[in-house]
């Protein structure tokens, strides 16, 4: 069976570590939107952290934070399920619409797909070195395109059910 140039590429990012993929992202989404840590306060983190490290009495740069590191693992497997999932869209599009709606809740905009789409890119630059082709870029910039766009209906409906604000 012929794999897609999303799905080699990811089988090769993978290959790094989950934690290592989840440590570049989050780098490089602090660094095009430094304001992006404060969707990650103390509370929030603490539900990742695990007994060796107390996030509030971590003293390092927000972006170390290894409950940081586990939350946006979650982000890593999310997409690597959504890889995967890309053969059986029936079963991807009501688990993205989910995750969207999830999303209403922690104080998001729509924005921070986009730049969220911007770190993956630079990850996948990173990670990918020579490899990082036009292809795969054109390719991830497709997939992350279908993937963020129903992540946000997802999220729409949750806000307008809320009454929130987009």
């Amino acid at each position: 069976e012929m794999k897609s140039a999303v799905e080699r590429s990811w089988d090769q990012v993978q290959a790094l570590g989950r934690g290592t993929v989840a440590e570049s992202v989050a780098k490089h989404l602090f660094r095009l939107s430094p304001a992006s840590v404060q969707l990650f306060p103390t509370h929030v983190r603490a539900k990742y952290s695990d007994w060796t490290v107390d996030e509030a009495d971590f003293q390092g740069a927000v972006e170390q934070s290894p409950a940081l590191r586990r939350l946006f693992s979650k982000f890593v497997n999310a997409v690597g399920c959504a890889v995967a999932g890309l053969h059986d869209v029936r079963k991807l599009v009501p688990m993205l619409m989910q995750l969207g709606e999830r999303h209403a809740s922690y104080g998001v905009k729509e924005a921070h797909w986009k730049i969220l789409g911007q770190a993956l890119q630079l990850t996948l630059q990173d990670c990918l070195k020579e490899a990082y082709t036009q292809e795969v870029a054109s390719a991830w910039s497709t997939v992350y395109g279908f993937i963020s766009s129903i992540m946000i209906e997802g999220f729409r409906s949750a806000m307008t059910f809320k009454g929130g604000a987009l």
